[in-house]
């Protein structure tokens, strides 16, 4: 098979392909009910343009077409040539039909005021087969999503805005729900959904957009909420925790006031009493605007409030474990008089009775039993006896 063969056999696959797409394009359900409707004037707007803008590339890949298959007729006319044709003649003549600009497609109408007298109404422009399939190529390719647009609009538009309906319903409740004190965004009614889907679908999609944005400030509503619940909670139990630091720091300071005297009392730190009502005031105060939905606001107080909570928490626990400390000291010299005495028994068994010791142990049990206890000097009465008691065992 020769060149100019094989160049016919392409065109000719290529004008079957282009055949049967058309074909099955302007055939297609879709494409008959909307052409009705045009014909009717059911459109308006938006797809009342884009719908004729569809019919008329169809039709123009028509004439198109017919254009495109007259060449490649005459190309396998020239072909096959005759018995007085030569074979690079039939070459030559194949090639100009199909790679030349053998094609004198209609183009604009050439306004009256720019012809000459014997110009035609309606221009022609020359091209070749290649450029005249390129240009029906983008037409088919307009007509056919543009077709697809209207029939998938038509389709789904109604389902598209109940679930639009659905969504903008949810987003409400959530927003009644938190109470949430911003504007709701309308939810305009679009008009005229079976004459302009394509609009309406616009329409849609910036209800969605809206609804998208919506939904955004919500979800970050919804967490400052509990992120200031949380917060809230948080700062109940410390207050709880610093109301029972400050009863414990009470009972330890009047038990230290019993054994040591009032200087033993007041040489202790403080518990942060004095905060508390500030603190349980200003809680009180976040809880109220978290009643009435102003979670930023709670959250930047519990920020602050937090801090002089943990400051607080650390100074009462401070302070009670001092008050504690004291008392737990009284007791452990308590613990060691008893300690001494049994080891004083234990020699007492072995050797002779000693006066010295009986005297420091009679002055040590008034002065455990004294009120304020001297702490000081009951140490050293202890160490004292401590050291007498080592003397003995020796």
């Amino acid at each position: 098979m020769s060149d100019v063969e094989d160049l016919v056999a392409v065109w000719q696959a290529r004008l079957a392909a282009v055949t049967a797409n058309i074909n099955e394009l302007s055939s297609a359900e879709s494409t008959k009910r909307i052409r009705i409707r045009t014909r009717e004037g059911h459109y308006t707007g938006v797809t009342k343009r884009r719908a004729e803008a569809a019919l008329a590339s169809l039709s123009s890949l028509s004439d198109d077409y017919l254009l495109l298959a007259r060449v490649v007729d005459e190309a396998l006319e020239a072909q096959r040539g005759g018995l007085f044709v030569s074979r690079e003649m039939r070459r030559e003549k194949v090639l100009a039909l199909l790679e030349g600009a053998s094609i004198a497609r209609p183009s604009k109408a050439v306004p009256l005021k720019n012809r000459t007298l014997l110009e035609a109404a309606v221009g022609h422009a020359s091209m070749t087969p290649a450029d005249l399939l390129a240009q029906m190529q983008s037409s088919f390719e307009a007509a056919r999503d543009a077709l697809a647009d209207i029939d998938g609009a038509e389709s789904t538009t109604q389902t598209e805005l109940a679930q639009l309906h659905s969504e903008y319903a949810s987003l409400d409740a959530r927003a009644s729900r938190i109470k949430s004190a911003t504007e709701r965004p309308s939810f305009v009614e679009l008009q005229g959904l079976q004459a302009d889907p394509l609009n309406a679908r616009a329409g849609m999609a910036s209800i969605g957009r809206g609804l998208a944005a919506w939904a955004t400030m919500l979800d970050r509503l919804e967490s400052s909420q509990a992120q200031a619940s949380a917060g809230l909670a948080r700062a109940k139990t410390a207050l709880a925790e610093l109301r029972g630091l400050s009863t414990a720091w009470q009972a330890s300071a009047q038990q230290v006031q019993m054994l040591l005297g009032a200087a033993g009392a007041q040489s202790l730190t403080h518990a942060p009493t004095d905060q508390l009502s500030m603190l349980e005031s200003w809680c009180d105060t976040l809880e109220g605007s978290l009643k009435v939905g102003q979670w930023d606001a709670v959250n930047v107080g519990l920020s602050r409030i937090e801090v002089a909570l943990d400051e607080a928490l650390t100074r009462g626990k401070a302070a009670v474990a001092e008050a504690q400390a004291r008392c737990a000291e009284v007791e452990e010299m308590k613990g060691q008089f008893t300690a001494l005495k049994a080891k004083e028994r234990a020699l007492s068994a072995q050797l002779r009775r000693d006066v010295d010791s009986e005297a420091l142990r009679e002055r040590i049990s008034l002065a455990l039993a004294a009120r304020p206890l001297d702490v000081a000097a009951t140490r050293a009465w202890l160490k004292q006896y401590q050291n007498l008691l080592l003397t003995l065992s020796h």
